[in-house]
């Protein structure tokens, strides 16, 4: 299955962001004071999928990453989930320190220690691959049990998230490929299966994909960053969430999960739950590919598209269907 047949832009160009000199003027005093220097420069970041301003601040002796937006945007809940929860990371959680967050000037603030380091690249042969893999398995164990106890468990708070196919069943779209539609409703049924091994005492990240993960510059290790959709769970989910973005990246579904083969991670989960996860992630994107684009956020349903064929041939592979 190809996915080069979409006329649109990868992964981390699919939001809108505004730049520094674009906020308001009292939003960038505030921080100014905040960080207590002058902001020598800016270098407003594109990835990710919400609208709110994403920057590195260059400063007299330091940088800082700064996320930000409206408070009363639809997302702002996101944010304050993520900064709740970075603010409550163990020391040695392969992410960056928050150092503040807040609402000032009408915008909801994250300032993070900046990051110098560049997204992965997931292409068969990049030593980033096993860099990424080790990562996530290590960061499972690091935070198993979870340092956050009051969190929602994944059966729970995943489930209205990742699912599609028993949405479509009710009224199955015209466009929807010839495999989807003579399978759909046994891939309804399928796709909530993974839901009875989800849960779990590993704190999940929820979102793993390339945009959300960072190979430092000065050692070459990954960090993780974006904890808005945080969880309790089970350990196989976040190592397990990379299968479709290497598919994406070129590997094949088997090469795929072979590049996850011996992490402790990946092999605790049973072969009927990571076929039910590749079904729900192939329902969502396929659902929510053909949603109106979010304000500020034009280039997301061309993307999903892009990962719902990526995860639709992942569980063609799985169920041999």
């Amino acid at each position: 299955m190809s996915f080069d047949r979409f006329d649109d832009p990868p992964l981390g160009f699919t939001a809108v962001r505004p730049s520094w000199d674009d906020l308001p003027g009292e939003l960038r005093d505030f921080v100014t004071t905040l960080v207590g220097s002058a902001i020598v420069g800016v270098d407003v970041q594109s990835g990710g999928f919400t609208p709110g301003v994403a920057a590195r601040l260059g400063l007299a002796d330091d940088r800082v990453f700064i996320k930000a937006i409206p408070d009363d945007h639809v997302l702002a809940a996101k944010y304050r989930t993520e900064a709740e929860t970075a603010g409550r990371l163990p020391i040695g959680a392969p992410s960056p320190r928050l150092r503040w967050h807040g609402t000032a000037a009408g915008w909801v603030i994250l300032i993070f220690d900046d990051v110098d380091g560049r997204h992965p690249d997931l292409t068969p042969g990049s030593p980033d691959v096993s860099i990424v893999t080790s990562a996530l398995s290590g960061m499972a164990a690091l935070l198993t049990p979870s340092p956050i106890p009051d969190l929602p468990l994944a059966s729970t708070g995943r489930i209205h998230q990742l699912r599609g196919w028993g949405d479509l069943a009710l009224s199955p779209p015209e466009d929807l490929g010839g495999w989807e539609r003579l399978h759909l409703q046994a891939l309804a049924d399928l796709e909530t299966r993974w839901t009875r091994d989800a849960d779990g005492t590993t704190l999940v990240h929820g979102d793993i994909r390339p945009d959300n993960l960072l190979i430092t510059a000065t050692d070459a290790t990954a960090i993780v960053v974006d904890w808005a959709q945080p969880c309790r769970g089970a350990s196989w989910q976040d190592i397990t969430d990379l299968v479709p973005h290497l598919i994406m990246a070129g590997h094949s579904a088997e090469a795929a999960e072979k590049a996850l083969t011996g992490h402790p991670s990946w092999d605790l989960a049973t072969p009927e739950v990571i076929t039910s996860y590749a079904a729900a992630f192939a329902g969502y994107w396929t659902r929510m590919s053909r949603q109106p684009a979010p304000p500020g956020v034009p280039h997301l349903r061309g993307y999903q598209r892009r990962a719902a064929a990526a995860a639709i041939a992942w569980t063609m592979y799985r169920t041999n269907w």
